[in-house]
């Protein structure tokens, strides 16, 4: 039977194509995300080794200085490494986030490669990577987040860094400079650790060993080696996140490959149903018939999944040089091939065809010998469904529909996610009855619009809804993602400038980091500035509530900041302290009670008021003056004209930037303008990602509405040839074959958009809550090209099965 198989599997290799298609492209996609998710780890190791390159041991905590451990017998040399995050002003980059990291005095450890310029000697001199487009000879200002003792000071660039395939480029913009200038940005901010080089009389375990009994028994120390996979874990926590977010889109092309798979085997052995009887007849068991059916599909399988791990190690090959090309900060120059992961993808698609045809190879094999041999013809199915599938369909869509209530009510965004994946498949198990009768009510239309022919076409696509469920499933997986996301992200970015503008109720404002305030100067300038038509400072100083505790309060004039609010927040006025409803319950005060508030000049009686969740203490600044000797500006509140477009506003926004640079350098700029902007532009990017990702899995489909209409055409041979006996030109069995797959498209489409539009309303939903999503967001025309561009992709993938149709003569179709 074996070898009966495998000559089958030859003689019908035409018929397999479009499921051979279906598992290269669907295992390709797995092999190439495995792929490149282990160059990207192998280039993380390898850039990080160059990172700890010399180094035998690494010792970090109390005790561990590099003058002290350099005097231990087996060492070498030491250096103390030191490393912040921090934020960069330049005039030329503007404002950019990386890390600050010291460079070694010893060359044994310096691992950093100088391309330009010179390296720093000391205060007020650094070097930059030099991908961060910022020449040497320039001034930066450098901020160390997070820094209680920090101080923010301007250091001229005395040279580049190249990072060229090293993981460090992933952190933004990374600034070298000595330990001494690491020490006075970060001050306790920054993280401490001491690399040591071994004269090579020690192993790095005998070394990090001694070291070890050396120093406190609270201190660390690990091997070189050890400490190079620690590191390579922050990087690659990354990449594996990236990794399972692609392979869960290389899970829904496995599925729709599946369905197109499993629809492709239930034709072909429909149509092979005598030629597996007469097996039966000469004495094949239904067991070794099923057996033959197996190892046909496992030698498929076998087939296209070698296929699509060739496909899918040069996908990850062109992507590399792609990004490399493009400078992508992604480490990916040296193609790294994982056996594992092209075992596993082809392991994939192996098991995944046989599954596939496991269902209807056990079909075809039900019907007796003797009723098998009878003249085969397409004979209309059943649309109806077990009970257990119709029971499980049903409680999945209820159960779905009221998980996605309970997330859009609480804002649960997990809870409408759970909702519409159980909706989704609820809608599955119950696409054998649903599709038929979506089909009938379409065709009768279609009968309308193309007369007899599309009346045919709607007979033909509602005769074997089992078959039809299956296509249109497949189609509608990728086409209910697409408008899910579609949807979803245009509604997002409708209701996200409310959202943020109840969150930052004000247009621009610049506010202090660490303990020093703001200038004062810097308010009637940032007034002056074209565009602004009004500023509010904000003071802050540390307060006491007798027998409550300590409250950090802001003073602000209640005139000025409801004159540059856009959304009106709850001010004070004199004698009033304005606590947000977590500030009551921590004070334990309620609304109208009375307290005294203590700073360092005196004190003040005050009412106690409620305000909004999340705004801080507020005090009139009246008020903050009788309390606090030396109140400090923490932060200016600005409004932009009313007249402004955007340009103008993020023209005012750049020069606001510019005078807080000037003025108080490290303080933070946010602008609400140019927020929106970065919003807007994530959600695009996103979008084109995605879709381009979910394309993979609309392509599997649509090659499965054309190997549907290939093998309609050979089981309606007959079919075909009488209704050309009875007249029907070949333009119009042409014609009906494309009319139906128009329909069979076009209703996928349809279902998966209203299935999207639901589901992505709903998703914005559960993030603002759906009194604040508008609706008017909805992108109407978007939706409308996809069911437009579903139908053509239908008519495309039908045209050569239409063509072969046509092709065929009347008498030859009549013969069989």
């Amino acid at each position: 039977m074996r070898e009966l198989a495998l000559a089958q599997a030859r003689a019908h290799a035409g018929r397999y194509v479009a499921s051979i298609l279906a598992v290269v492209i669907a295992v390709g996609y797995i092999v190439a995300t495995l792929t490149l998710n282990s160059t990207v780890g192998a280039g993380i190791d390898n850039s990080l080794a160059v990172q700890y390159r010399g180094t035998d041991a690494v010792a970090s905590g109390p005790g561990a200085r590099a003058a002290d451990l350099a005097r231990i017998p087996g060492v070498a040399a030491t250096t103390d490494d030191v490393s912040a995050s921090v934020r960069v002003d330049s005039a030329i980059d503007g404002k950019s986030y990386g890390d600050a990291v010291s460079i070694a005095d010893d060359s044994v450890l310096r691992w950093q490669q100088v391309s330009d310029g010179e390296l720093p000697r000391g205060l007020g001199e650094a070097l930059v990577s030099k991908d961060a487009g910022i020449p040497v000879g320039s001034e930066i200002t450098v901020t160390a987040l997070d820094a209680s003792d920090g101080v923010t000071t301007s250091v001229r660039v005395v040279g580049l860094v190249d990072l060229s395939g090293t993981a460090q480029r992933m952190r933004g913009t990374t600034v070298f400079a000595t330990p001494a200038q690491l020490i006075q940005w970060a001050g306790d901010a920054a993280t401490h650790e001491v690399r040591i080089a071994g004269d090579g009389s020690l192993s790095q375990q005998e070394l990090a060993t001694r070291i070890r009994e050396a120093l406190p028994a609270d201190s660390t120390v690990v091997t070189g080696a050890a400490a190079t996979k620690d590191a390579a874990g922050q990087y690659l926590g990354q990449a594996e996140v990236l990794s399972t977010i692609l392979l869960s889109f290389g899970a829904i092309a496995v599925v729709v490959a599946a369905l197109v798979i499993a629809n492709t085997f239930a034709v072909l052995l429909a149509a092979r149903t005598q030629e597996l009887a007469l097996l039966r007849c000469v004495g094949a068991t239904a067991s070794q018939v099923r057996r033959s059916i197996r190892t046909e599909a496992a030698a498929v399988g076998i087939i296209a999944s070698v296929l699509g791990a060739g496909v899918g190690i040069a996908l990850a090959w062109v992507v590399g040089r792609v990004a490399t090309a493009a400078d992508a900060p992604i480490p990916l120059s040296v193609l790294h091939v994982d056996p594992l992961a092209v075992a596993l993808g082809v392991a994939v698609g192996i098991v995944m065809t046989m599954v596939a045809a496991s269902a209807p190879g056990r079909a075809a094999t039900r019907l007796s010998p003797l009723a098998a041999l009878q003249p085969m013809e397409a004979k209309p199915e059943s649309a109806r469904i077990s009970l257990g599938r119709s029971v499980l369909g049903l409680v999945m869509l209820a159960a779905g529909i009221a998980m996605t209530v309970v997330g859009v009510l609480a804002q649960q965004v997990p809870a409408a996610t759970v909702g519409g994946l159980l909706s989704f498949l609820g809608i599955a198990a119950l696409s054998t009855t649903m599709v038929p009768a979506l089909i009938s009510r379409t065709g009768i239309v279609l009968a309308r619009l193309a007369g007899p022919v599309g009346e045919l076409a709607a007979g033909n696509a509602g005769r074997n809804p089992r078959r039809t469920a299956a296509t249109v499933t497949a189609l509608l997986i990728g086409v209910a993602l697409t408008s899910t996301l579609v949807v979803g992200i245009a509604t997002v970015k409708s209701s996200a400038p409310a959202a943020m503008d109840e969150q930052f109720p004000v247009d621009v404002m610049v506010s202090s980091t660490g303990n020093r305030g703001l200038p004062p100067e810097l308010g009637p300038r940032i007034t002056a500035t074209t565009g602004v038509s009004g500023v509010s400072a904000l003071e802050r100083a540390d307060l006491v509530i007798d027998g409550r505790g300590e409250l950090e309060a802001f003073g602000v004039s209640g005139s000025a900041a409801q004159s540059v609010l856009r959304t009106p927040i709850t001010l004070p006025s004199p004698g009033r302290l304005v606590l947000s409803p977590a500030g009551l319950r921590d004070n334990g005060l309620s609304p109208g009670d009375t307290a005294t508030v203590r700073g360092d000049r005196g004190d003040v009686t005050v009412t106690v008021v409620e305000g909004r969740d999340g705004q801080p203490a507020l005090l009139d600044h009246t008020d903050m003056a009788v309390s606090a000797s030396s109140p400090v500006i923490d932060a200016y509140w600005i409004r932009l004209s009313e007249g402004n477009s955007d340009e103008q506003s993020l023209a005012a926004t750049d020069h606001v930037t510019e005078l807080a640079r000037e003025l108080a350098p490290g303080s933070e700029v946010q602008g609400m303008i140019a927020m929106r902007g970065a919003i807007d532009s994530v959600l695009d990017t996103m979008l084109m990602v995605v879709a381009g990702l979910l394309s993979v899995a609309v392509l599997i489909a649509l090659i499965g509405v054309g190997n549907t209409m290939a093998l309609s055409v050979l089981e309606r041979r007959r079919e075909s040839g009488l209704l050309r006996a009875l007249g029907l030109t070949r333009k119009g069995v042409r014609a009906m074959l494309i009319w139906e797959a128009l329909l069979v498209a076009g209703v996928a489409s349809g279902m998966g958009v209203v299935f999207g539009l639901i589901f992505g309303s709903a998703g914005t939903a559960s993030v603002f809550g759906y009194d604040d999503v508008v609706l008017s967001g909805i992108p109407w025309v978007q939706l409308f090209a996809i069911v437009l561009i579903g139908g053509v992709c239908g008519v495309i993938a039908a045209l050569l099965p239409a063509r072969r149709a046509g092709a065929i003569s009347p008498v030859s179709a009549m013969a069989g």
